[in-house]
């Protein structure tokens, strides 16, 4: 009995603290079980939302960084006649058209008129430029478009697919009328008039505000006053 109670007693801490590790191992059991409710419950309830939230954020971040930045512009509402728009080639340039019979190309489709030369490829460089000229066959465009290759438009910044080529007036109106330009430069005062109110600006080349190529080609140029007592 005595060597009994030795033992008994060894064995009474035993017993008293498995309730201690059993508990403890039944919290960490059911701790363990938690995150695998949880993420349950997630899969089935939540992550469609979770995931297409995730998608929108990132289309809409991808949006936001590849989108173009606005350029500000210091010209006029027509793009023309502003010194700093003007000379910065790397901003947006005004929009112009130019009819090449009467001024580049003498009229009836003759030879290039040397004087004209130097203001056009100066415009050339100053604008988006549009020429339109009178050709009937493809002879006389391929002839055409040589001769602006022959003094340098191209090179001044004449762009290829902006050489347009009509076989009456009335079709070269109708062209600028679809390009809707800030300017136009015109030779002919019927095209000239089928286009007022039709487009922004029409400039009519050897008219008394207009008389002469080298300032009409100047976009910031102003037209020449006319007095009113030499009209009557």
């Amino acid at each position: 009995a005595e060597a009994a109670a030795p033992a008994a007693a060894i064995a009474l801490p035993h017993l008293a603290v498995s309730p201690v590790l059993t508990s403890c191992s039944r919290g960490r059991a059911q701790m363990g079980g938690a995150p695998g409710l949880f993420g349950g419950l997630l899969d089935k309830r939540t992550a469609p939302y979770v995931i297409w939230t995730a998608v929108a954020l990132a289309c809409a971040l991808f949006f936001w960084l590849s989108r173009p930045r606005e350029q500000k512009s210091h010209s006029d509402a027509s793009g023309i006649g502003s010194p700093a728009g003007n000379s910065r080639l790397g901003s947006r340039r005004p929009k112009v058209s130019l009819g090449l019979d009467g001024m580049l190309l003498a009229l009836g489709g003759g030879s290039l008129s040397e004087a004209a030369v130097a203001p056009f490829l100066q415009l050339c460089t100053a604008a988006e430029l549009f020429v339109i000229a009178r050709a009937s066959s493809d002879e006389r465009e391929e002839e055409l478009t040589s001769a602006l290759q022959a003094v340098g438009a191209f090179d001044a910044g004449l762009r290829r697919h902006r050489v347009m080529f009509s076989s009456t007036p009335d079709g070269r109106a109708s062209m600028v009328r679809q390009l809707q330009p800030a300017l136009h430069l015109e030779a002919d005062q019927g095209v000239a008039s089928s286009l007022e109110g039709k487009i922004s600006g029409v400039r009519v080349i050897g008219s008394t505000e207009w008389p002469t190529i080298d300032r009409a080609f100047k976009l910031s140029a102003s037209p020449v006053a006319v007095d009113p007592g030499s009209c009557s």
